[in-house]
């Protein structure tokens, strides 16, 4: 006995040693204290051999007036460990946060200390520890919380039970007779899952099959998915109809002889999968699937044409087929043909006349023409009688011969003629209008010109000043005359001028070149010799020499022949009246000189310049000649 004794009280020495590393004397009024602590742990997922997480803690401290006792020798604690968890936990969203609290209570008379999660706690007598945590649920099932606490695992179980709505829809297989269409049908929708759902205002429980009535637009046939309420519903559309097809044919074209009879053909079938009832041109046709049927009409020919053949169906197909039967009523074809100088062809109408033109360079024209006749006959032949220039012939044309001759015409240009043909007292013809167009000329290159202007300039003032010298020269000019040659690196002019000045009229001569851009004139007019240098790009004087002195003169650029300093007349391929007028604007000293209106009149090009002076230039060949108040030869080398 006393061997027990003496082994419960070492037992008791050991746990006071470990709950109380300390032993205190306890003040004389002792209190039951009450701790709250909060955990704030990690967002997881709790299993049953997770262990808790460390907690954060935050302590709150309650007091209570304790009971006076007589203060012992041995003060021990006694730890007292809950864990408060809900049981079970019903909800209808995941993931969830669970709550839950670990009590800590010290129902002994000493202070006594826990370690939680590795953190010492001190718990007084009579003083309870709270801590707050959670877990997080992330599906359904049984979840453990761990608090190991001094070594020891507290354990609690919780369960969680999810429940949420799941609606299944019943496949709809709808069929349809025509597209579109507007279609109300009930859908029925079944909850397999555990929580009542509502869908457009129908409550559906769970194992609960509803139907929800719902009106579907259906544009096509096929698989489709609806949404009812958020359920996806697989739809099935089938379209039954009759399906007809047809085809219509017959003799297209004819060769008819009037009160002839031709027919044309209606073929229909109906590849549908429901019967066709039809009626054509009031007749009741019905086509069960896959059944087929032919219909003819005739028509007579009366004259040549387009005969239409008329198919009125109603019913399952509504539409009018129409079949065109070309009648041709056995017929020449005439066809007149221009050969020269440019190839025109053409098909007049019987008793119609056709138009034309044609190009002539010159005043009179050879036309070259002819015809030919055909028919549109493939199997008959055909008498014709034909009236030409050269009278009337007979002829017996089978199918693919043809009747041609050709004839030449002489047409004045401008002007115009009417070449015609008769097959069998009908008319066809063809009017030509003949216009008179410029030759296009090539001038490659020129050797020289020789020209006379007699075109007057009145009023050219020389004014020259050397120092306190001035001389002035006012002079008419009324004619001038040269001789242009080209060279390899230039051009050379000379010839002479007449001037009416102060002194009267005189006849004077000039002499010049140009090498490259820089020119030189010498003018010997009016009793004065003026010797001038001068830029081409632009037309510039550069230097005066006036008697043989220096001057600084104001010299018109008229006194230069502007054919000296333009460009060299050539063409390529160019029409003459193009080329007419660059040439005498070659010759332009002043704007009067240019050309106002420029005709081809059949043998030469006839100009008036803006003077009034009437021009005429001949293109012949290796020369161009001009002939009026301008006379010039162009020598060509082609």
């Amino acid at each position: 006995m006393k061997k027990e004794i003496l082994l419960l009280t070492l037992g008791l020495i050991l746990v006071a040693v470990y709950f109380t590393p300390q032993l205190y004397t306890p003040p004389e009024t002792t209190h039951e204290t009450t701790r709250s602590t909060t955990l704030i742990t990690p967002t997881s997922t709790t299993t049953p051999t997770s262990p808790a997480p460390k907690p954060i803690e935050t302590t709150t401290t309650t007091t209570e007036k304790p009971q006076m006792t007589k203060p012992n020798a041995v003060y021990l604690p006694d730890i007292r460990v809950e864990v408060l968890v809900p049981q079970t936990i019903n909800t209808t969203t995941l993931p969830l946060r669970i709550n839950y609290t670990i009590v800590i209570r010290n129902v002994g008379n000493g202070t006594g200390t826990v370690i939680i999660w590795d953190k010492p706690y001190k718990i007084a007598p009579g003083e309870t520890l709270r801590i707050n945590s959670s877990l997080l649920a992330r599906w359904a099932g049984d979840y453990t919380v761990e608090t190991v606490i001094n070594g020891s695992k507290h354990m609690k179980v919780i369960k969680v039970y999810y429940y949420r709505e799941r609606l299944e829809a019943t496949p709809l297989y709808i069929n349809v007779t025509k597209l579109p269409a507007v279609v109300t049908t009930g859908v029925r929708i079944k909850n397999v899952g555990n929580l009542t759902a509502w869908v457009e205002g129908v409550e559906i429980k769970p194992g609960e099959e509803k139907v929800i009535n719902k009106t579907l637009k259906i544009d096509a046939a096929g698989a489709y998915v609806v949404n009812v309420g958020g359920v996806a519903v697989p739809v099935m559309v089938s379209y039954y109809a009759a399906n007809v097809l047809w085809k219509i044919g017959g003799q297209g074209d004819v060769e008819a002889v009037p009160g002839e009879t031709y027919t044309a053909w209606l073929w229909i079938k109906n590849v549908g999968n429901a019967t066709a009832n039809l009626d054509i041109d009031g007749r009741a046709v019905t086509l069960k699937p896959q059944e087929e049927a032919n219909i003819s009409k005739a028509v007579t020919i009366s004259a040549a044409g387009l005969y239409t053949v008329k198919f009125r169906i109603s019913g399952d197909l509504n539409t009018t087929l129409y079949y065109g039967i070309r009648a041709r009523v056995i017929a020449p074809r005439v066809e007149i043909v221009i050969w020269s100088p440019e190839l025109r062809r053409s098909w007049p109408l019987p008793n119609s006349t056709d138009e034309t033109s044609v190009s002539s360079i010159g005043k009179t024209l050879a036309l070259t023409w002819g015809y030919v006749i055909t028919t549109n006959a493939t199997k008959r032949t055909v008498n014709l009688a034909v009236e030409d220039p050269e009278g009337v012939k007979y002829y017996s044309l089978s199918p693919g011969e043809t009747i041609a001759k050709n004839f030449t015409t002489t047409v004045q240009a401008p002007g115009e003629t009417t070449l015609e043909v008769k097959v069998n007292s009908t008319k066809y013809s063809l009017k030509t209008a003949v216009q008179l167009i410029p030759p296009k000329i090539t001038v490659k290159d020129i050797l020289k010109i020789e020209f006379e202007d007699g075109r007057k300039l009145l009023g050219l003032k020389i004014s020259c000043r050397a120092g306190s010298v001035a001389t002035d020269v006012v002079l008419d000019m009324l004619r001038v005359s040269g001789v242009l040659t080209y060279t390899q690196t230039g051009r050379a002019i000379y010839g002479d001028l007449t001037v009416n000045s102060a002194r009267g009229i005189s006849t004077g001569d000039y002499r010049g070149k140009i090498e490259g851009i820089s020119g030189q004139l010498t003018l010997n007019i009016a009793g004065h010799n003026i010797y001038l240098e001068f830029t081409t790009a632009p037309l510039s004087l550069t230097r005066v020499l006036f008697d043989g002195a220096q001057y600084s003169c104001n010299v018109p650029t008229e006194l230069v022949p502007p054919i000296l300093y333009k460009d060299k007349p050539t063409a390529a391929d160019e029409f003459a009246t193009e080329y007419v007028y660059r040439l005498l604007s070659s010759f332009a000293r002043t704007d009067s000189d240019r050309p106002q209106s420029i005709v081809w009149n059949g043998d030469y090009v006839e100009v008036i310049d803006k003077g009034g002076n009437l021009l005429r230039v001949y293109i012949r060949r290796g020369e161009i000649q001009i002939e009026g108040a301008l006379t010039a030869t162009i020598v060509i080398s082609q």
